[in-house]
C-alpha cells in the first residue's frame, strides 16, 4: 500500500482540507460583514437605525458557525462511510445528520458524551474541537468590536 493511500493519510488530508477551508470562509464571511458594516455606519450616523446591524452581525455569525459544523459533519460522513476510518462510538451506523450532531458538540467543545470517535478519525475530532474554538473566539472579537462602533455612535 502506499503511503498516500493509507486511511490515516486521507484523515490528515480531509482534516486538513476542511480546516483550511473553515478558516478562509469564516475570514470571509466576517470580511464581508465588516464591509457592510462600515457603509451602514455611514449611511446611518447619527440615525437611530444603525442598531439592527448587531443583530444582522449575529444571524450572519451563527449561519457562518453552523455552516462550517456541516462542512466537518460532512468530512466524518464521508470517512465513516468507508471502512477503516474509524467509527463514532455510541452509533452503530452514522447518517448524515448524526455525523453533523457529532461535529456540533465537538465544535463546540461541548462533548456531550454520548459519542466519541474512535479510530483515525480521532484526528480530526481533536483538530475540530481547536478549530470551532477559535471560530467561536474569532467571532465573539469581532462580535463586541461590531458593537462597541455601533453602540459607540450614540
Amino acid at each position: 500500500m502506499l503511503f498516500w493511500e493509507a486511511p490515516e493519510f486521507i484523515v490528515v488530508a480531509v482534516t486538513a482540507i476542511a480546516v483550511g477551508t473553515v478558516i478562509v470562509f469564516h475570514y470571509e464571511v466576517i470580511n464581508r460583514i465588516n464591509g457592510w458594516c462600515r457603509v451602514r455606519q455611514r449611511q446611518t450616523a447619527h440615525d437611530i437605525r444603525h442598531r439592527p446591524t448587531v443583530l444582522v452581525v449575529m444571524f450572519a455569525l451563527l449561519f457562518a458557525h453552523v455552516a462550517e459544523i456541516w462542512l466537518f459533519g460532512a468530512s466524518y460522513w464521508l470517512l465513516l462511510s468507508m471502512e477503516g476510518y474509524g467509527s463514532i462510538n455510541g452509533y452503530p451506523e452514522v447518517d448524515l445528520l448524526d455525523a453533523v450532531y457529532f461535529s456540533a458538540a465537538t465544535y463546540t467543545t461541548v462533548g456531550w458524551g454520548d459519542l466519541a470517535a474512535a479510530g483515525h478519525i480521532r484526528f480530526l475530532a481533536g483538530t475540530e474541537a481547536l478549530v470551532g474554538f477559535m471560530m467561536i473566539t474569532w467571532s465573539a472579537s469581532f462580535s463586541y468590536l461590531i458593537m462597541a462602533r455601533t453602540w459607540g455612535a450614540d
